[in-house]
């Protein structure tokens, strides 16, 4: 298989890891394998002779200088920092690039451009798209924003702001924090005298009847606001009160139904809709202790706070913020990357938008985009159809491969013409504002880990494809719009699927690849990654990055680790420049175009592949959020002081051993439409247990629970009136049953892994620790889908096909184990219908794929369809020897002679 040829199996694997791992697996497996080669925006080395060389003693002293065994050509080299200056390299060899005052730092045997992180490298200066400047003037600033732009406050609650500004040609500009000053514009908030920075903290004063542009940032004389209503803390005997925003603009929302239910899932009376400012009040007369409320709104998830008792100070006092459904409408941004390096290398990149609100609500189909069928085509070489999805990029020396990019972003808010809040778009979903990202590389064919794909998926050795990979990364580049506003349209629907091919209406925005390189290189410590089924998970993929206020979490750099060496630990496997197990190499940007002054952050993304080798496995996650304390970034590629992500916990224990009963009848011991856990498990410092049922629509049903009560569990009420019941697929009890995602969430109250830790009372009820804010105070999670019971035909394929009486057909099962062990699920049976069939049922109790659920049947020697083509019906049988409920099987017809 030649070079290029392996590109595209590269490719197209990380097309299959991207389904597994979503948007920042696609970003560390595929990005990764386009890093590398003769060097990209500011880490270029520079300088150097560029005279011809075969090897590094036709350089001169090879101290100093290397040969490029790429270009042929010497470059200036290093062993350490020191042999990048001039004190080591005198007048006659030293670097222009290594003169300034960040210096040079000596990267992979190249001496590259030292890059600053924050303002406190800078001196007198500023940091800004890593290069110390002189700050820009608060007179360049002609206008700035508050985010959130709307926000509703409950009577003595605090909350954070941040603002945004923009010069004359409406480009970003971050002046110095001193310049900002914070103050109340009118009585419902107040704020510290003298408070100045990127953000501050107000505190909500005496309730008000409307909205009011109360919150005020000042950079010289240009002033913006932000509006704020307070809500009265008053709770009214025998009520629950609940407060319904949307997560992603702040918006109240009104006419919501809120209901009131028993710990049985009966109703505590009738629901009530929620008013102009998103609140309602709600009886409990008649509640017997914990009660469960439940809000309701066709556009929205639906929420449901299960078992709740308060009993502090905010008791009763409930917030609910819903997300808009995903994928009913989308928009985004699209372009190409312009300034791309002239070379004869592969430039490949990943582009996408910031991920708002909480991580643990993304729908990967939107933020993936469709994959496009893409020719590679280059001389003799061709490779027809390899699915690329939307926000890759790819060329070939001057051969353009994939040049258009596309990305989706989340609803929110936007502007008018006049730039006032667009209230009306905002209202029905019509809008969103997202920063733009793309991680780009420039690397030589020769370069990459090609000769590892020739054996097949199956063959492949990821630790010897990432110690390759990650060197590679250097060469990548980290380019960010900051600001893109769009417009979200209706989603179409093809064949019960969502279409998204159509971009005509996002937004044209070109990412530079000549931005800013990955030049910090640093070292994680993970804590023992966590258990899956008994075994310790596969991977952890790290992302850097940092949140852009009002826009979300913009990534800026990426690592990867993988846990597959013989013996299989908890601990990820040695890297090859480092010193022991658990150790990971990270590359990160500096925050850049308009993202500076924001906290730095880290995900570290544990990942189990066994849903790949077990099909009755669902895909398993386990994440940990870190803020990097020190407010900026450091160079340190060995690991002398890696960066510890122990702190708070570590990863959270995978959420395994939970079960639902979907019916309405006690099922396997469990009573109608309830959920639990069927044992312990651990959950120290878990704030609270997501269980999101997901429809055939992607409108989802999310329950918050108390982790403390995770083995009581909790019964689900019906949807009240017309609403559909988003526990089932198509809505009603009589489909099939909706994915179920179960999900540990760890917050703190200042989202530091050190900080207090929030319980689930103070989750859920409407106080300083906004539940709008989750993003910001998540400190770790994880995440199991139970995967849906599912059988789909393997052979015969289609419709109408020919067999023979004894011949064997062959199953697809999903979501269940085959087998008649006490730890199996059950077993298939094909029964036959129509066609004259003289067939019995065949009952097959044993998977002979190894895992894979490709259950393989033999038709009964007299079994023959005399009468035309015959119904197969392959069912899912429990250990109870009935068909599971709600049912899962597959219908085919075929001919059997």
């Amino acid at each position: 298989m030649n070079g290029l040829s392996r590109l595209a199996k590269i490719l197209a694997t990380c097309g299959l890891a991207l389904t597994m791992t979503g948007v920042i697996g696609f970003t560390a497996g595929c990005g990764g394998s386009g890093g590398g080669g003769t060097g990209g925006g500011s880490a270029s080395s520079g300088g150097g002779s560029s005279s011809g060389c075969q090897t590094d003693n036709d350089c001169g002293d090879p101290q100093l200088f290397f040969c490029n065994t790429m270009t042929f050509k010497c470059e200036p080299g290093c062993h350490v920092q020191a042999d990048c200056t001039a004190a080591k390299r005198g007048e006659a060899n030293k670097l222009p690039q290594c003169e300034g005052s960040l210096g040079c730092q000596c990267d992979q045997g190249t001496c590259v451009a030292g890059l600053c992180s924050a303002d406190s490298e800078c001196g007198s200066q500023v940091c800004r798209s890593g290069k110390c400047v002189d700050a820009p003037a608060a007179s360049t600033v002609t206008k700035c924003a508050i985010s959130p732009d709307a926000q509703l406050m409950k009577e003595g609650t605090k909350f954070r702001f941040y603002v945004s500004a923009w010069d004359a040609a409406n480009k970003p500009v971050v002046v110095k924090a001193a310049d900002i000053a914070w103050s109340a514009a009118t009585a419902a908030v107040t704020v510290p005298a003298s408070t100045t920075g990127f953000s501050a903290e107000f505190t909500a004063a005496a309730a008000n009847t409307a909205p009011e542009a109360a919150v005020k940032a000042t950079i010289g004389s240009v002033n913006c606001t932000g509006l704020v209503q307070v809500i009265s803390k008053t709770v009214a005997a025998n009520t629950v009160k609940v407060l319904v925003t949307d997560e992603l603009s702040g918006r109240p929302i009104q006419g919501a139904d809120v209901l009131v239910s028993n710990p049985n899932g009966s109703a505590l009376g009738s629901a009530v809709k929620t008013a102009a400012d998103g609140t309602a009040s709600v009886s409990t007369t008649g509640a017997t202790g914990a009660i469960s409320v439940s809000v309701f709104h066709n556009d929205y998830n639906y929420l449901t706070i299960a078992n709740y008792t308060g009993t502090g100070t905010d008791a009763n006092f409930l917030e609910m913020a819903l997300r808009r459904n995903q994928i009913d409408k989308y928009g985004g941004q699209k372009g190409t990357v312009k300034n791309a390096p002239a070379t004869a290398n592969v430039h490949i990149g990943l582009a996408g938008m910031s991920v708002a609100g909480s991580i643990t609500d993304l729908s990967f189909s939107q933020l993936l985009g469709p994959s496009r069928p893409t020719d590679i085509k280059i001389g003799n070489i061709n490779q027809k159809a390899v699915p690329l999805p939307d926000g890759v990029y790819l060329a070939l020396s001057d051969t353009m491969i994939k040049t258009n990019i596309a990305a989706q972003g989340l609803a929110g808010t936007c502007t008018t013409s006049a730039g006032a809040p667009d209230e009306a778009k905002i209202a029905t979903g019509d809008c969103g504002t997202r920063s733009a990202w793309a991680l780009l590389g420039d690397v030589s064919l020769a370069s990459l880990p090609l000769d590892q794909f020739t054996g097949g998926t199956a063959n492949i050795n990821y630790s010897v494809i990432l110690s390759r990979l990650i060197p590679l990364f250097r060469n990548f580049n980290s380019s960010v719009i900051r600001d893109v506003s769009f417009t979200m349209k209706a989603t179409p629907v093809m064949n019960g699927v969502p279409n998204f091919s159509d971009t005509s209406h996002f937004t044209t925005a070109d990412h530079d690849y000549a931005s800013v390189g990955l030049g910090f290189n640093f070292v994680a410590r993970l804590p023992d990654v966590p258990n899956f089924r008994g075994t310790p998970i596969d991977g952890v993929l790290i992302l850097g990055g940092a949140s852009a206020p009002g826009r979300g979490v913009v990534p800026l750099g990426v690592g990867a680790a993988v846990n597959t060496m013989a013996p299989v630990n908890n601990k990820t496997d040695k890297q090859l420049d480092l010193s022991e197990e658990g150790l990971v190499s990270v590359r990160m940007a500096p925050t850049h175009s308009g993202l500076e002054g924001a906290d730095y952050g880290l995900v570290a993304l544990g990942v189990s592949l066994k849903s790949v080798t077990d099909a009755s496995a669902g895909l398993a996650t386990s994440a940990i959020f870190s803020r990097i304390s020190s407010g900026k970034l450091s160079f340190d590629p060995k690991g002398a002081a890696p960066i510890d992500l122990s702190p708070g916990g570590g990863f959270p224990v995978i959420p395994e051993k939970a079960a639902y009963n979907f019916t309405d009848a006690t099922q396997n011991g469990l009573a109608a439409r309830t959920f639990k856990f069927t044992s312990a498990v651990t959950t120290t410092g878990i704030s609270f247990v997501r269980t999101i049922f997901t429809d055939d629509d992607e409108h989802r049903w999310v329950v918050h629970s108390d982790p403390a009560k995770i083995t009581d569990g909790f019964v689900m009420p019906k949807p009240p009136g017309a609403y559909k019941d988003r526990t089932f697929g198509t809505g009603v009890s009589s489909g099939a049953r909706s994915s179920l995602t179960v999900q540990f969430v760890r917050v703190t109250e200042d989202g530091k892994a050190t900080g207090t830790a929030v319980n689930f009372a103070k989750m859920v009820e409407l106080n300083s620790v906004s539940a709008t804010r989750l993003a910001d105070l998540t400190t770790g999670f994880s995440i199991l889908d139970y995967r849906r019971p599912q059988v789909a035909w393997l052979t015969p394929l289609m419709d109408g096909t020919t067999i023979t009486a004894g011949s064997m057909v062959t199953v697809k099962v999903t979501g269940f184990k085959v087998g008649s062990t006490p730890t199996d699920d059950g077993y298939v049976r094909l029964s036959f219908t129509g066609g004259n069939a003289s067939c019995t049922d065949v009952d097959t109790k044993s998977d002979p794929s190894m895992g894979k659920g490709e259950i393989t049947i033999t038709l009964p020697a007299g079994c023959k369809s005399t009468g035309g083509a015959a119904t197969m019906t392959a069912t899912l049988i429990g250990a109870n020897n009935s068909p599971i409920s709600p049912p899962a099987g597959s219908s085919i017809t075929a001919t059997i002679n």
